[in-house]
């Protein structure tokens, strides 16, 4: 028992800078952390709060064709994004269109104004301006997949589509 201690000392010493290092570097490998907690909380809101306007800016015929897309993306039937917002625009109004556009603005606009200066998607630091090229489609369908459809789901749908690399 007297010799095991001072080995299981040893043991442990050797382990936690290790440990240390391991966290270290999967820090590295996952990027840098996101927005604080109450940051996403309150973006999320945002996100849920445009998804109820859009859909109360539809129709109820509109709305359930929406949900229907929706649906089969959810349960794998529908599989290609592209068509889904196709499916979806063709379902909608120019004024439905135009309504649900002013959501995602307002959704935009929302999560800028939370998102502290400097931090990806945030205001930009003085003296660079701008908009980010394609940080969102302008596209009414697009944007009620976006806010519709878990981003798990959305995160495998865009992986399937992407082209396989070249060798």
């Amino acid at each position: 028992m007297k010799l095991s201690l001072p080995v299981l000392a040893a043991v442990l010493a050797a382990g936690l800078p290790l440990s240390a290092c391991a966290q270290q570097s999967n820090a590295q490998e996952n990027g840098p952390p996101g927005p604080p907690p109450e940051v996403r909380a309150q973006m999320q809101k945002a996100r849920d709060d445009a998804k109820t306007a859009a859909f109360n800016d539809l129709s109820a015929a509109d709305r359930a064709k929406v949900q229907s897309v929706i649906d089969q993306l959810n349960n794998g039937q529908l599989t290609d994004l592209r068509a889904a917002a196709q499916q979806i625009d063709a379902a909608l109004t120019p004024a439905e269109q135009k309504a649900v556009l002013g959501e995602r603005d307002k959704m935009m606009q929302t999560m800028r104004a939370n998102m502290p200066a400097g931090a990806p998607g945030g205001p930009p630091p003085e003296g660079r301006g701008g908009e980010r090229r394609g940080a969102m489609r302008n596209d009414a369908g697009f944007f009620l997949l976006q806010v519709s459809v878990s981003r798990e789901k959305m995160r495998e749908l865009h992986q399937k589509q992407a082209p396989p690399p070249q060798q």
